[in-house]
């Protein structure tokens, strides 16, 4: 995947170095789910991925085995600089916050009975729940015009959230039928 070409809308990293420092950045703040802060960093701020490369890459990580934020660091880091970007990216997802995990679990160990940590982590929990949704939304605007992926993704909620679907169930049916769609429309070039 290294070698696809960076979009005229995008720049690229300077180096391993910085795929590692930025991943780094993320994970920092990223406890619980990291694609809220992912998006910000490499679309908005960086400006390393447009939108529709970010939403692409998610969902090709996504149906890769493995945590979804692995998956994706590493392809975003293979991106740039092949095998030494996807390790930096992943060094810099994984290193930091294993660290601050393994201090804080300890901590965790004398202090859980105390109310008001129970209840920080409530807080922290409802905080992660509308990070995921605000990313949603936002990631829904690359959807627009399209309404069949507009189609499928109220479909996949709607059977994997109110009909308790599961989600290998939901992949095999709706991600194997947009998966055809998108190759086969009527009128479009194939990807």
């Amino acid at each position: 995947m290294s070698d696809l070409p960076v979009s005229a809308e995008t720049v690229a990293p300077r180096s391993p170095g910085e795929l590692f420092r930025t991943y780094g950045g993320i994970s920092l703040q990223a406890f619980g789910g990291s694609l809220a802060i992912t998006e910000r960093a490499l679309v908005q701020q960086k400006r390393w991925l447009t939108p529709t490369e970010f939403l692409g890459l998610y969902a090709i990580s996504q149906v890769l085995p493995g945590p979804t934020g692995v998956s994706f660091c590493v392809l975003v880091g293979d991106r740039f600089f092949g095998l030494r970007g996807a390790a930096a990216a992943l060094a810099g997802f994984l290193l930091p916050p294993t660290v601050i995990v393994l201090a804080l679990a300890s901590l965790l160990q004398h202090f859980q009975h105390v109310p008001a940590v129970q209840n920080a982590l409530h807080g922290m929990g409802a905080a992660a729940v509308a990070l995921v949704i605000h990313t949603a939304a936002r990631m829904s605007r690359s959807l627009r015009g399209q309404r069949i992926g507009i189609l499928v993704a109220v479909a996949t909620f709607g059977a994997v959230a109110l009909a308790g679907l599961s989600v290998p169930m939901v992949m095999l049916t709706l991600g194997v039928f947009s998966v055809l769609w998108a190759w086969y429309r009527p009128g479009q070039p194939r990807p």
